[in-house]
């Protein structure tokens, strides 16, 4: 009887599961991939943010512009500066015109991120200058809004 050769002993054994190399490379892919998924959410939080703002001060903005078409006769009077901290109690029971001015100086300073604003009239003209801080969302400056409206009569 011829001899029975096991060809088993010489063969490579079978590869089960995975070797620590292939573990490895598979636990950096998806590091990198979580924390690229992160930084998009950063981003995307940080654009929300500043969109927010922007929106808030549009808001703020146009209802003084919409104040000041109602008061036309004391449209001049509307000229002022806002900053400072966010006052602790609104300001009530005032005439219209300070009403309105003590209204957005409250608004830009207290909805907004270190706001400020300047308004200025001339020649029927409103400009409403309103800037806030970025500083929590980004490295960049100051974000401003700039509306002109003509108000009042032309010359």
């Amino acid at each position: 009887m011829p001899a029975n050769h096991s060809s088993t002993a010489c063969d490579p054994p079978a590869q089960r599961g995975f070797s620590l190399l292939e573990v490895l490379v598979a636990l950096l892919l998806t590091t990198l991939g979580v924390l690229g998924a992160i930084g998009l959410q950063l981003n995307a939080l940080r654009f929300s943010a500043d969109s927010a703002h922007r929106a808030q001060a549009l808001l703020i903005t146009n209802d003084l512009l919409e104040r000041m078409r109602a008061n036309r006769g004391a449209l001049p009077l509307y000229a002022m500066t806002a900053s400072g901290d966010c006052p602790e109690q609104a300001a009530e029971n005032l005439p219209l015109l300070q009403q309105d001015r003590a209204d957005f100086a409250s608004a830009v300073t207290c909805q907004l991120p270190g706001g400020e604003a300047r308004v200025t009239v001339e020649q029927g003209v409103a400009r409403v200058l309103v800037r806030w801080s970025q500083a929590r969302i980004s490295e960049q400056g100051p974000a401003s809004l700039q509306l002109d409206v003509h108000i009042g009569e032309l010359p």
